[in-house]
C-alpha cells in the first residue's frame, strides 16, 4: 500500500515538473492549433508573413521592457516614447527633412527620455513605476501640444521622392521577407548577445539575484540599472520609427496599448527559460503570441474587448506556471 502511494505520488511529481518545464510552449501551440480549426485562414503563409510584419514592432518594444524588468524595474513610458519618437520623425520629415534626420531626432528623443529616467530612478533614487508613470504623462503632454491636439501627421500622400527612402524600413522587402522583419532579426541577435552573452548581461542577473551581493563584488549597480532604462527608451524610439515608416502616418496615443501587449510577451516570455529568467527568446516567441492572437482577434471580427480578455487571461496563467515551476524547481 505504501509502495502504491509512493508510486502515485512520484507520478504526481513527474507530471508536475513536466507541465512546469514545458506548459507554456504546449499551452502556446494548442492554442495555435485552436485558432487554426476555428479559421482556416490563420495558418495560411501569407497570414504568418503579415502577423511576423506586423510583430516586428512590439518584439523590438518587449526587448526593452524585458531589459527593464530583468533588473527588477519597470518602465511604464515605453509605449508613450514609441508614440512620440514616431510623431518626431513624422514632422521632421513633413519639415523638409531627409529621412536619416528624421530617425536621429527620433533617436536622440528615444535617448534623452532614457536618460531622464535613468538619472531619476537609478541617481535619485524616484520609484521606478512612479518615475516612469510620471514621464509617460509628459511626453503625452508633449506629444499633443506638438500635434496640436492629436492631429495625424501623414506621410503618404507626400510625394514619392520625399519619403521613400524613410518608407524603405517599413515598405520594402527582399523577395517575400519585408525589411522589418530582417532588422527584427538582427535586433534579436544584437539582443540576445547583449542580454545573454556579455558581461553587462551577466551584472543583470547578478542584479536580479541580489542587489546587495552584486555591490559587494563591485558591480556598478547604479550604472547598470540606468543603462537598461535608455536602453528600452532607444528601442521604444526605434519601433516608434518602424511603425511610422510602414504605416505611412503618425497617429499621436496610436501605441499606448502596446504596453500592455509588451507585459504579456514578457511574462509569457519567462515561461521558455528553465528558471523563470527575463530573456530575449523568450520574450520574441511571447511579442509573437501575443501578435498571433490580435491577428486572430481580427480575423475573427473581435474587438478590443476580447483581446484584453485574452491578456488577462494570459497574464495570469503566465504568472501561475511561474509559480508552479518555481515550487517544482524548489
Amino acid at each position: 500500500m505504501e509502495q502504491v502511494k509512493k508510486e502515485t505520488s512520484f507520478s504526481k511529481e513527474k507530471v508536475l515538473a513536466f507541465i512546469a518545464r514545458h506548459g507554456a510552449i504546449i499551452g502556446i501551440c494548442c492554442v495555435l492549433i485552436a485558432f487554426q480549426i476555428i479559421e482556416p485562414r490563420f495558418m495560411r503563409i501569407d497570414n504568418i508573413l503579415g502577423v511576423l510584419n506586423s510583430s516586428s514592432l512590439l518584439i523590438v518594444m518587449t526587448f526593452g521592457m524585458t531589459m527593464v524588468m530583468a533588473v527588477r524595474g519597470i518602465d511604464l513610458s515605453i509605449a508613450q516614447v514609441a508614440d512620440a519618437a514616431g510623431v518626431v520623425a513624422a514632422m521632421l520629415i513633413l519639415s523638409g527633412k531627409n529621412f536619416i534626420v528624421a530617425i536621429l531626432g527620433a533617436m536622440l528623443f528615444g535617448l534623452l527620455v532614457g536618460i531622464i529616467n535613468a538619472v531619476l530612478i537609478s541617481y535619485l533614487g524616484v520609484p521606478a513605476i512612479i518615475g516612469t508613470l510620471g514621464m509617460m504623462f509628459i511626453v503625452r503632454s508633449v506629444e499633443l501640444t506638438l500635434t496640436d491636439g492629436a492631429q495625424p501627421k501623414i506621410l503618404f500622400t507626400l510625394p514619392t521622392e520625399r519619403v521613400k527612402n524613410f518608407f524603405f524600413i517599413g515598405q520594402e522587402s527582399v523577395g517575400p521577407i519585408s525589411i522589418l522583419i530582417l532588422l527584427t532579426i538582427l535586433i534579436i541577435v544584437a539582443m540576445y548577445f547583449a542580454k545573454e552573452r556579455s558581461t553587462f548581461g551577466r551584472h543583470m542577473d547578478a542584479l536580479c539575484g541580489n542587489v546587495r551581493a552584486s555591490l559587494l563584488a563591485g558591480i556598478n549597480v547604479r550604472k547598470v540599472f540606468a543603462a537598461t532604462f535608455i536602453i528600452s527608451s532607444l528601442l521604444a524610439a526605434l519601433a516608434g520609427v518602424m511603425l511610422v515608416s510602414r504605416s505611412g502616418n503618425a497617429v499621436p496615443r496610436g501605441v499606448e496599448t502596446y504596453l500592455t501587449d509588451c507585459f504579456v510577451a514578457v511574462y509569457i516570455g519567462t515561461l521558455v527559460s528553465a528558471r523563470n529568467k527575463f530573456n530575449i527568446i523568450g520574450s520574441a516567441i511571447g511579442a509573437l503570441f501575443v501578435g498571433f492572437i490580435s491577428n486572430f482577434i481580427t480575423l475573427m471580427g473581435m474587438g478590443i474587448a476580447y483581446k484584453n480578455i485574452f491578456n488577462g487571461v494570459f497574464i495570469i496563467l503566465a504568472v501561475a506556471l511561474g509559480v508552479l515551476k518555481s515550487k517544482v524547481n524548489s
